[in-house]
């Protein structure tokens, strides 16, 4: 079994990790985790390269707290830039053959009940495999 898990700077992603991570251990699962530097063209034409290097800094970050937390799940670290995070995660899953994704949100609860953030949204939309998504 292949867990890729989606990463990034907030709370949620603390959840989505230990869950991911204790998963693995548990199944002898193979666990990746993923942060995306996520860049903004018009910001590059402001400030050049300075926006993507502190994005990526941010994403490093982010990865550095997720393997602190798989302890005992010796996750593969991957860093990747672009402009569509939910593109890219997808991507990823499709491509490394995951047999599920596991990824934290700011889901916020509504008139309608549960509304997941508009990455997560789109990534269980799209996946090519099951999405676990932890709040």
């Amino acid at each position: 079994m292949k867990i890729l898990v989606a990463v990034d700077p907030s709370d949620s992603t603390h959840v989505a990790v230990t869950m991911a991570a204790e998963m693995a251990r548990k199944e002898g699962a193979q666990l990746t985790l993923l942060a995306v530097a996520e860049t903004f063209e018009d910001m590059e034409n402001l400030f050049g390269n300075e926006a993507t290097e502190r994005m990526k800094e941010r994403a490093s970050g982010a990865l550095d707290a997720a393997k602190a937390l798989a302890t005992g799940a010796k996750p593969k670290i991957v860093l990747k830039t672009g402009v569509s995070p939910e593109e890219i995660i997808v991507d990823m899953a499709e491509k490394g053959g995951f047999d599920l994704v596991v990824m934290g949100t700011r889901s916020k609860k509504g008139k309608g009940g549960l509304r997941l953030g508009s990455v997560a949204s789109r990534v269980v939309a799209q996946a090519p495999c099951s999405v676990l998504v932890a709040r």
